[in-house]
């Protein structure tokens, strides 16, 4: 009998908990039912829940998916609903950018995130043409019908949380120096956006010639630096005061101080000792050794590679005060000032030499067997070149060009334009082509470190020239130095222009055909570039009334309009 009352309670509590069984299934199914709501049904829910959170939102449709976007505390926010997909997809967008060349620590940051985060993602996007990369967070949940509003309200508010965890890990990895490291995505991105341009090349050891490679093997002094870039060879120094990390130490001695490693200021056991640094040198000119002159150096620490540690020196002049014999026009009176963009390698030089002759011999290689579309860029760059010097040069140049080295760049491409030089009776072709290219590089590094005479000396060896980057290389050199012959060049320019398109709209008929006419949008575009110039210079020299003339009649043109607005307007300042 017991038994039998053993059993009936058995039973009945398998009831009772069936019965609660039952009823949470029956409560969580009606959860689920927005599963197989329709589309528009999913979006009523969803407003619902964000109208409860007071957000303003606005819906569009796209075929077979809504998408709304809307704000919550501040932050932008998207979500997307699909037909027949019974989850909806939440993004923070934009959430915080960084240039494309921080691909490192940011798809580091983001792995460790997405390694602890459960219902959140962060994500990102390299911009190309922005040169920039776009972090993004995106969730996916369940369309529910209750506790919606709490659902979404939880994912935005953990949203936040881990932006400030991104943008505070971030920090603390690039402080560290988290994008130190050779990554091929990066590179890449690189490559697409061409503003910064290629990728993180070996640097090889200088074989001749000038020193013009850093390392501890060969340290650049500051004589060197001074001769190369603001061309002060014959200084007699005085005193060099030198500021790092709050401890300030002097220098007289004439000898220690040309000799003095520009490197050791930043750089200490082949890592960086401090992020900034001042200098200031005081010296005499031998052409004047009556008044000191003093020159500021400010050192920068910059980015770094596994290969590389680069910082900046930016170098400027003081002006000698205005007298009987100093007038305003005088060079002595004259602003100087430049920056380079400086490295210290790490690899040995050996090791660099060695990649570099492997990736020649490659790209040799390769043309013998006629591989030519299997040739990487830099590959088609070396092939062309025969003599391995040359090449070894050439590369090292351009490359450092390309990275906006100038002051590095200037000797081996220098050395490559000697070896051209010499070299012009055999294979002339193609040996005039490269002579002109290297001209163009040496005179835009020298250009960019502000000494024209030097730029001019390789640019007019380009002119004339039917290759409109190099006359306007050579344009804008004349015109920044301001130059003596800069207007009369470009009056010349603008005629000859003009007598080209005269004849080609009087030949329109007549040469339908010829695919050797000169590109008509090419030559308006080179003609408006001229103009712009003379404007400028004009402006700049004072002739304020030629130059409204000319700037009036750009205004026609919307590719010139801007800048002739601007002009304008600066004339106007300058009459009051």
């Amino acid at each position: 009998m017991d038994y039998l009352w053993m059993v009936i309670d058995i039973v009945c509590l398998l009831l009772i908990f069936g019965l609660i069984g039952y009823r949470r299934w029956r409560s969580l199914s009606k959860d689920a039912q927005a599963f197989s709501l329709s589309l528009d049904e999913n979006r009523l829910m969803v407003t619902s829940a964000l109208r409860q959170l007071n957000c303003k939102m606005k819906w569009t449709k796209d075929n077979n998916r809504y998408l709304v976007r809307y704000d919550f505390q501040g932050g932008h926010f998207i979500i997307v609903l699909e037909k027949g997909n019974p989850y909806l997809h939440l993004t923070f967008p934009y959430f915080f950018s960084v240039d494309a060349d921080q691909l490192d620590p940011v798809r580091m940051v983001s792995n460790l995130c997405n390694l602890n985060s459960d219902m959140t993602r962060v994500i990102y996007n390299v911009n190309s043409k922005e040169g920039k990369i776009d972090l993004h967070i995106n969730s996916v949940m369940p369309i529910v019908r209750k506790g919606m509003k709490t659902m979404l309200e939880n994912v935005m508010e953990d949203a936040f949380r881990w932006q400030k965890v991104f943008v505070d890990k971030f920090s603390e990895v690039d402080r560290q120096g988290g994008n130190n490291k050779f990554d091929q995505e990066k590179t890449h991105a690189n490559h697409e956006r061409e503003v910064l341009l290629m990728r993180e090349l070996e640097m090889t050891h200088q074989t001749g010639g000038p020193n013009w490679h850093e390392s501890d093997r060969d340290l650049l002094s500051l004589g060197s630096l001074l001769a190369t870039a603001m061309g002060l060879n014959d200084v007699i120094p005085i005193s060099l005061t030198l500021t790092i990390d709050g401890k300030t130490s002097v220098i007289d001695d004439p000898d220690a101080i040309l000799d003095y490693p520009v490197s050791q200021v930043l750089i200490s056991n082949h890592q960086f000792s401090g992020q900034s640094a001042v200098g200031l040198l005081h010296f005499y000119d031998p052409s004047d050794p009556i008044k000191p002159r003093h020159l500021t150096l400010d050192f920068e620490r910059e980015d770094a590679t596994k290969d590389t540690l680069y910082y900046r020196v930016t170098l400027s002049m003081a002006p000698l005060s205005m007298s009987k014999r100093l007038t305003e026009d005088s060079e002595e009176h004259q602003c100087r000032m430049t920056s380079v963009l400086l490295g210290f390698d790490l690899t040995p030089s050996e090791g660099r030499v060695a990649r570099f002759r492997y990736l020649w011999k490659e790209a040799l290689a390769k043309l013998q067997n006629g591989e030519t579309d299997d040739m990487t860029t830099d590959e088609q760059l070396l092939a062309q070149l025969q003599d391995e010097h040359l090449a070894e040069n050439y590369y090292n140049g351009y490359h450092l060009y390309q990275r906006k080295r100038f002051y590095e760049a200037l000797p081996p491409l220098r050395n490559a334009f000697r070896v051209v030089t010499k070299q012009l009776d055999v294979d002339t072709k193609r040996k005039l082509t490269l002579m002109d290219e290297l001209a163009y590089l040496i005179g835009c590094c020298y250009m960019n470190l502000h000494q024209y005479h030097n730029a001019l000396y390789y640019l007019q060896l380009l002119m004339p020239t039917s290759q409109q980057l190099y006359s306007k290389a050579y344009i804008n050199c004349l015109v920044n130095s301001g130059d003596f012959r800069a207007l009369s060049v470009l009056n010349s320019i603008l005629n000859q222009l003009s007598d080209i398109t005269s004849h080609l709209h009087d030949n329109d008929d007549d040469d339908d055909d010829d695919d050797n006419r000169p590109n008509m949008a090419q030559l308006n575009a080179f003609e408006n570039f001229v103009r712009r110039r003379k404007a400028y210079l004009l402006v700049s020299l004072g002739r304020y009334d030629e130059a409204e003339h000319l700037l009036k009649l750009l205004l026609d043109d919307p590719d010139n309009s801007d800048f002739a607005l601007n002009e304008l307007a600066y004339i106007q300042q300058k009459k009051k």
